[in-house]
């Protein structure tokens, strides 16, 4: 095993007190040693996720988020020590991880059952893109939202880490009609590039219209919902008989109704997708990681990186996430050599 302890510090991204990215800093922390059944990681790339902005804000959360608290939840790194319990054939392997926490730094400890294998031919950076954004796509067509092959899909965000993936993953899994949803024309430039059927514009009032009139007035079976407010309410009306609208997210901040008597009258359904959830079921996990992986390396899916940070403009990062000005995986990169 290789020793750490005589490192003594690590650099991290923290906050003190919930807020705007301005309470992001640096600071210097303790390298943490693994307990038993975990392992110590070297990061190679952090991703940035909306899950991130709402434990900064204080925001409903699975997770306690005590303070001072160190971000990051998705990582890609090499394993440099290991617990007790914990196979040292792992020593030197480059890994995906979801840490509860602890992402945001130099080093992080891991739960042995939330460290995934890295597979061949990606780099730390492409690769992290593939984990919670791609694993997240890949769950919410499938699992919450019953995908089959001949569905209209529709994605909220589209340009972004999630929606990028889930736009060609659809089609890929056989969709007949997937619509991306953005604020402007570049990002919606990109979504048909992306192979999207359509693109809209959805800070339009009425925009579910052009969903419909796109899917020939039958509407769309799964509405991937990331945004909230009244862009959820318009999203239901996208909604074909027995249609599912699948919540991942509420990147707006604002709460919003279900119209119950709705979902009677047209077998329309709500669910909450966690990723979290699925992890303790390590096959799935590792087999969509897989097919994910030979779909990037023969050129079938696109892996799109909207910007590599260091850790000292982390605040940088989560101003572009939730200003909605990038598209594709925002990732935080460790400066190993500082």
């Amino acid at each position: 095993m290789l020793a750490i302890a005589s490192r003594g510090e690590m650099r991290a991204v923290r906050f003190h007190h919930n807020g705007g990215p301005e309470v992001l800093q640096v600071d210097g922390v303790p390298t943490p040693s693994p307990k038993a059944g975990e392992v110590l990681v070297r990061v190679e790339a952090a991703g940035v996720n909306y899950a991130d902005t709402v434990r900064r804000w204080g925001d409903h959360y699975p997770l306690p988020t005590p303070l001072p608290f160190i971000a990051g939840g998705e990582i890609v790194g090499v394993v440099e020590e290991v617990g007790a319990d914990v196979d040292v054939q792992l020593v030197g392997r480059r890994v995906f991880g979801a840490p509860p926490a602890g992402g945001y730094a130099e080093y992080c400890t891991v739960p042995i059952g939330s460290v995934f294998n890295f597979p061949e031919g990606l780099d730390p950076v492409h690769g992290v893109a593939l984990f919670i954004q791609g694993l997240s796509a890949a769950l919410i067509l499938r699992e919450s939202g019953r995908f089959q092959p001949g569905n209209n899909v529709f994605v909220e965000g589209a340009a972004g880490g999630v929606g990028s993936v889930a736009v060609q993953l659809a089609k890929l899994y056989g969709a007949k009609t997937v619509i991306g949803a953005a604020s402007s024309q570049a990002k919606r430039d990109r979504i048909l590039s992306l192979g999207a059927d359509a693109a809209i514009d959805y800070t339009r009032p009425g925009w579910s219209k052009a969903v419909l009139d796109r899917t020939e007035g039958r509407g769309v079976d799964i509405v991937m919902e990331m945004v909230g407010g009244e862009v959820f309410c318009e999203a239901m009306n996208c909604l074909g008989p027995g249609g599912r609208v699948v919540v991942y997210g509420i990147a707006s901040r604002n709460p919003f109704q279900v119209p119950t008597e709705r979902l009677i009258s047209q077998g329309h359904g709500v669910i909450g997708f966690y990723l979290g959830l699925y992890l303790p079921s390590r096959d799935l996990i590792e087999a969509n990681l897989k097919e994910m992986a030979d779909f990037a390396s023969s050129g079938r899916l696109k892996i799109d990186i909207g910007g590599v940070f260091s850790l000292e403009d982390a605040a940088d990062a989560h101003r572009r996430l939730e200003a909605r000005a990038s598209s594709g995986k925002l990732v935080l990169v460790p400066d190993h050599n500082r």
